[in-house]
């Protein structure tokens, strides 16, 4: 009788065909904070994609007008000036394009420079939870 009981204790605790309950607790809610974390990794994705999507074609369509203008303005500023100083006003109209080269590459490094941190907040959240396993929280 004695080898019957340790039969049947064997056989309630098989080893490795189901975890404990307790563990398989913990191992479904690691599994669904790990879904929860991905999931805002995507959102966060997404929302960067189109912010920068947005930001370039509303950039490449200021760019473009301003452009236009002023080449227009400058085909005008050398037709008034083509019988007198031709020269000074293809040079000056040059000039105009070289200077604003200049103003958007300052304009473009600084965007880029202070550009907010791709999926800062996903990262700070699992910056919360490693502070919340290390007990710091």
């Amino acid at each position: 009788m004695t080898g019957d009981g340790a039969e049947e204790s064997d056989a309630d605790t098989p080893g490795g065909a189901a975890p404990p309950g307790s563990l398989r607790g913990l191992l479904s809610t690691a599994i669904e904070a790990l879904k929860t974390r991905a999931d805002l990794v995507v959102v966060e994705a997404e929302i960067y994609l189109l912010r920068t999507i947005q930001t370039l074609l509303w950039a490449f369509a200021a760019v473009a007008c301003a452009l236009l203008a002023l080449v227009f303005i400058v085909a005008a500023i050398i037709a008034v000036l083509w019988n007198t100083h031709r020269l000074a006003g293809v040079l000056g109209g040059a000039a105009a394009f070289v200077i604003l080269t200049l103003i958007f590459a300052v304009v473009a490094r600084r965007t880029l420079r202070f550009r907010p941190l791709a999926l800062a907040k996903t990262l700070e959240q699992l910056a919360h939870d490693r502070r919340k396993v290390d007990g710091l929280e």
